[in-house]
C-alpha cells in the first residue's frame, strides 16, 4: 500500500502519455514547415504530411515492445547498458542525450527568433532565453508530475489557436491543390524535411518507468500522434490553399502570416497573441527535452539529478546564445532534423532487431546451459 502511495506521487497516469508526446511533436516547426516540404514536392507534400505521421506509429510500437520485456530494463539507457556493455552502451547513450539537448536548443533558439523578428527586433537573444530556462528549470526541479502537468497546459490551453488556423480558408483557391500527383523521390524528400516537426516522442524512452500500468499508455501514445498527424495535415492544407507557389516560397514563416488576416474588434495584431500564447506551446517542449538530458546523465553519472539538471541548463543557455544569424539557426533546424530523421527511421528499427536477436540468443544458451545441467 505504502509503495502504491509512493508510486502515485512520482509517476502519471497512462492517459497523460497523450500530452507528452503530442507536446514534443507540435513546437516551432509548425511556424514554417510547410515552407520547406513545398519546396521538395510542390503542393503535394500533403501526402508525405500524413506518411511520415502515419510511419511514427512504427517507432512508437518498437519503444513500447523494448520497454515491456520481461529483462528487467526500465529505459533506454537501461537498454543499452544491457545489451552492449558499460562503455559501448554508454556512448550510444551520451549521443541519445547530446541529441536532445540540441533538440531543445532547436526550439528554443527558433522560438527567441520569431519573437526578435515580429515583436522585438531589439531585443538581446540571452535576456529572454534566460528567463525561459529558468522557468523551465524551476518546473523541473519539482519532478516529473510537474513537466506532464506543463505538457497538459502546452496542449489544452492554446488549443483554441487551431480554430485561427482555418480563418485564411475565406481567401482559398482549391485549384493550387491540383493536380494531385505522386512522385516518390520527391516525397521522401519532404519526408525527410518533415521529420523536425514531428521528432521528439523518442523521450517516451526515457520517462516510460514514470507511467503508471505502462501497457495502459500504448493506445494514448499512439492518439498523440494521431492529432500531430491532423494538426500538421490542417495547417499544410490551409497554408497551400492560401499562398501561391510563387508567394510561399517568399513568405519564411506562413502561418505566422497567414494570422495577419483575422481580424478581431479588440485586436489589431493577431500575430503577436499568437506568438505570446505559443510560449505555452514550446515550454513543455524544451522542458522534457531538458528533462531527459538531466534525466539520462543521472543514471549514467550515479549522481542526484539536481546537479546534471544545472549543468544541462547551462549548456542549453550557453549553446542557444551562440546561434545569432538567420543561417546559423537555419543549419541547426537542418541537422536537428536530419539526427532525428535518421534516430527514428534507423536506429529506433535498428536497436529494436539487434537487442530482439541478442535476447533471443541469450535464451538458447540458458536453455541449452539448463539441460546440460540436468543431464
Amino acid at each position: 500500500m505504502a509503495g502504491q502511495k509512493q508510486q502515485s506521487l512520482t509517476h502519471i497516469t497512462p492517459f497523460l502519455v497523450f500530452f507528452l508526446v503530442h507536446s514534443m511533436q507540435i513546437g516551432v516547426g509548425v511556424f514554417g514547415f510547410q515552407r520547406y516540404i513545398a519546396m521538395d514536392a510542390e503542393y503535394n507534400a500533403w501526402i508525405a504530411v500524413i506518411m511520415v505521421g502515419a510511419l511514427l506509429h512504427i517507432p512508437i510500437w518498437m519503444i513500447y515492445k523494448m520497454m515491456l520485456r520481461d529483462d528487467g530494463v526500465r529505459d533506454v539507457v537501461d537498454i543499452h547498458r544491457h545489451y552492449f556493455g558499460r562503455w559501448i552502451g554508454g556512448l550510444l547513450s551520451y549521443a541519445f542525450l547530446v541529441y536532445f539537448l540540441f533538440m531543445g536548443i532547436t526550439v528554443l533558439r527558433t522560438y527567441v527568433e520569431v519573437v526578435q523578428i515580429w515583436m522585438f527586433p531589439t531585443l538581446m537573444t540571452w535576456p529572454v532565453t534566460l528567463i525561459i530556462i529558468l522557468i523551465i528549470v524551476y518546473g523541473i526541479y519539482h519532478g516529473f508530475r510537474v513537466v506532464a502537468g506543463i505538457a497538459f497546459l502546452g496542449v489544452v490551453l492554446p488549443f483554441a489557436l487551431i480554430l485561427t488556423a482555418i480563418s485564411p480558408l475565406e481567401f482559398a483557391n482549391f485549384h493550387r491543390l491540383l493536380p494531385i500527383e505522386f512522385h516518390l523521390g520527391d516525397q521522401l524528400a519532404a519526408m525527410k524535411t518533415m521529420t523536425l516537426s514531428y521528432i521528439g516522442f523518442e523521450a517516451l524512452a526515457f520517462y516510460f518507468p514514470f507511467i503508471q500500468d505502462p501497457k495502459k499508455s500504448q493506445k494514448w501514445a499512439h492518439l498523440g500522434n494521431v492529432l500531430t498527424i491532423f494538426i500538421y495535415f490542417l495547417v499544410t492544407i490551409v497554408t497551400f490553399l492560401f499562398y501561391s507557389r510563387q508567394h510561399l516560397e517568399r513568405v519564411v514563416y506562413p502561418t505566422l502570416s497567414s494570422w495577419k488576416v483575422l481580424e478581431l474588434p479588440f485586436i489589431e495584431r493577431f500575430e503577436y497573441i499568437g506568438i505570446a500564447i505559443w510560449l505555452l506551446v514550446i515550454t513543455p517542449n524544451v522542458m522534457i527535452s531538458l528533462w531527459t538530458v538531466s534525466r539520462g546523465m543521472k543514471k549514467l553519472l550515479h549522481t542526484k539529478q539536481k546537479y546534471t539538471l544545472f549543468f544541462a541548463a547551462g549548456a542549453l543557455f550557453l549553446f542557444s546564445i551562440s546561434f545569432q544569424t538567420r543561417e546559423s539557426i537555419d543549419r541547426l533546424n537542418s541537422y536537428v532534423s536530419e539526427a532525428g530523421f535518421y534516430i527514428i527511421f534507423c536506429y529506433i528499427p535498428v536497436l529494436f532487431i539487434v537487442t530482439s536477436m541478442i535476447r533471443r540468443f541469450r535464451k538458447n544458451d540458458r536453455s541449452k546451459s539448463g539441460q546440460s545441467a540436468n543431464l
